[in-house]
């Protein structure tokens, strides 16, 4: 049913938005010089030019080609850019953790994830923040229809899908789906407990709020093909990705019914 309600606004989820609440988006960025200044340039004008409530963060991540000094120039020109540097690469999963933990709770109501190659669409957002304003879920999360990747990669995501799937109570689709909106505590209570995916912060994040239960509601988004050269692990490398990350949902799963059986009986 959620669902259901969800296809039938997105029609008329664009346009300008009004609300008070204020909005934190973030993006971790690593090596991105070619491409970031493209990306943050089209948040603010499909976005930030409509969206009065919204700031964009950038955390950046111990990037050695340019990133930093073109992040340095565009935080002078946007008010609303807040970059953070970081002086060494602590990997994608822990710069994630660490940007949703850095938002402060009594700054800003919602916090929204992106990442920072131009694969998302940003008038998708104007999608999630009309369900949430609407219906109120703990989380709105974009489900990309069709997805701009190499074939193999395709076939990985819904092996691990699948594999999610048998060992959580998803309600979702979109496992590994970078586009969620949720309010700051609730993202937060999630993203502190992650840590153990070496590689994908998303999947072990989706299998935590599966088991916390938190109602989800998923959007249909665009995918588009990645700006600049590929970041896809080689073809090479995925065995040892799937390995890693299925003992990461296998830790969650095994902590997780450790807690059930520590509670008392009723």
């Amino acid at each position: 049913m959620k669902k259901q309600m969800a296809n039938n606004l997105t029609a008329s989820a664009s346009g300008q938005l009004s609300g008070k609440e204020r909005v934190a988006l973030i993006m971790p960025v690593y090596n991105e010089a070619a491409t970031i200044e493209s990306t943050i340039k089209e948040l603010y004008e499909k976005v930030a030019s409509k969206m009065g409530n919204i700031d964009i963060w950038v955390f950046e991540d111990g990037s050695t080609d340019g990133t930093k000094e073109v992040l340095r120039k565009l935080a002078a020109e946007f008010p609303r850019l807040r970059v953070r540097m970081a002086a060494a690469k602590k990997g994608y999963p822990r710069a994630m953790r660490e940007a949703f933990l850095s938002i402060s709770p009594a700054d800003y109501e919602y916090v929204v994830a992106i990442d920072s190659d131009g694969q998302y669409e940003p008038n998708d957002l104007f999608r999630l923040w009309r369900i949430m304003q609407r219906y109120a879920p703990d989380i709105v999360m974009g489900c990309r229809v069709v997805r701009r990747e190499p074939l193999y990669r395709r076939f990985l995501s819904k092996g691990l899908q699948l594999l999610e799937r048998m060992m959580f109570p998803l309600q979702c689709r979109d496992v590994t789906s970078v586009m969620r909106l949720m309010r700051v505590p609730l993202a937060q209570d999630v993203a502190k407990e992650v840590k153990y995916s070496p590689y994908n912060f998303w999947l072990e994040f989706t299998a935590r709020m599966s088991v916390k239960r938190y109602s989800v509601i998923e959007v249909p988004i665009a995918y588009r093909a990645r700006s600049g050269g590929s970041k896809v692990y080689s073809l090479r490398k995925m065995p040892k990705v799937v390995l890693s990350e299925f003992r990461a949902l296998r830790a969650v799963k095994q902590e997780y019914n450790g807690k059930r059986l520590k509670q008392p009986n009723p």
